[in-house]
C-alpha cells in the first residue's frame, strides 16, 4: 500500500479503538459506580494508590529513548497519556515486554470485599515505521503492603505456553521451576519463583487447595513488591474483572495471617 492508504488504514483502525474505547468507558464507569469504586478513563486523571508507589530512578526505567512512534501509537498518546504503570509496578514481569510503549485507560480502584483492588487496560504498540505490532489487554492488581516474595503462577499446558511466549517470559533470569508435595497441583500450576522457600510459604496446603479449586479459571498470577498481579493478553468485560477481583480478595485470605503483617519500613 502507498503511503495514502497507510494514513487512511491507520486513521480508520484508531477510529474503531476510540470508539471500542468509549464504550468500554462508559461500561466501566457504570459498573465502578454501582460498587462504590473510583474510575479514571485516561491515566492523566488517575491519582489513585499505584500512583503512591515507590519507582526506580527516571533514568532507569526511561523506556523509550530516542526511538519513533508510529503515528497510531503517537496519536493514541496524546489521546491516553505514557504509562505511568508501566514504571510504578517495575518489580512485575508480566507483560513488561509487550511493546516498546505502553499507555493506560479505564482505570477503576477501591476495596473489594475487604481489600484494595486496581483494574486497568493497557494499551501497547512497538516502535519504528514497519512493524504493526499493537494490542490491548486488561491487568487486576491486589495491593499488599506485606513482604510479598516474587513468585508467577500460570495454568499448565500448552495455551499457557503460548502466553508467556508471547510475554517474553520463556526465559525468566532469576526465577526458577518450584515443585510441591501435591502433585495433582504440579500438575495443575506452574510455579516459579525466586526464592522457592519464601514461595513455598506463601503457597501453602491451603492455597493450593484454593488454587486447585478455581483451576478452571485459568488466571496467570504474579506475586512481587507491592501486591498481587492478574495479566491477560486480551481485554476483560466488568463481569471478567470482577470475577478476577473475587479471586484476588480470596487468594489474599488463603494466605497465613503473619504473613500479610506490612513490611518494616526505615
Amino acid at each position: 500500500m502507498g503511503l495514502i492508504d497507510d494514513v487512511i488504514l491507520e486513521g480508520a483502525q484508531f477510529l474503531y479503538f476510540k470508539m471500542k474505547n468509549n464504550s468500554r468507558a462508559k461500561a466501566f464507569d457504570a459498573f465502578a459506580s454501582q460498587h462504590d469504586l473510583s474510575f479514571a478513563a485516561k491515566s492523566a486523571n488517575y491519582v489513585g494508590e499505584i500512583m503512591q508507589m515507590e519507582t526506580p530512578s527516571t533514568a532507569e526505567f526511561k523506556g523509550v529513548g530516542n526511538r519513533r512512534l508510529r503515528g497510531k501509537a503517537r496519536r493514541a498518546s496524546r489521546w491516553f497519556g505514557d504509562s505511568p504503570f508501566q514504571a510504578k509496578l517495575w518489580a512485575f514481569i508480566s507483560n513488561r515486554w509487550r511493546g516498546d510503549w505502553q499507555t493506560n485507560c479505564n482505570i477503576m480502584e477501591g476495596m473489594w470485599k475487604g481489600h484494595l483492588m486496581t483494574s486497568f487496560d493497557t494499551l501497547w504498540f512497538d516502535l519504528g515505521n514497519d512493524n504493526t505490532s499493537e494490542g490491548e489487554y486488561t491487568s487486576v492488581f491486589a495491593h499488599c503492603k506485606a513482604n510479598v516474595p516474587e513468585v508467577l503462577i500460570s495454568p499448565t499446558g500448552l495455551l499457557s505456553a503460548l502466553k508467556r511466549a508471547d510475554e517474553g517470559q520463556m526465559l525468566n533470569l532469576g526465577y526458577h521451576r518450584t515443585a510441591f508435595e501435591s502433585a495433582d497441583f504440579n500438575k495443575t500450576w506452574r510455579v516459579s519463583a525466586a526464592d522457592a522457600r519464601l514461595a513455598s510459604d506463601f503457597i501453602s496446603q491451603n492455597m493450593m487447595e484454593y488454587l486447585l479449586d478455581h483451576k478452571s479459571e485459568k488466571w496467570h498470577i504474579e506475586l512481587s513488591r507491592g501486591g498481587i498481579l492478574i495479566s491477560t493478553v486480551y481485554t476483560l468485560k466488568p463481569a471478567q474483572v470482577q470475577q478476577a477481583m473475587d479471586f484476588l480478595a480470596g487468594f489474599l485470605e488463603h494466605i497465613d495471617a503473619d504473613l500479610l503483617q506490612p513490611a518494616a519500613t526505615a
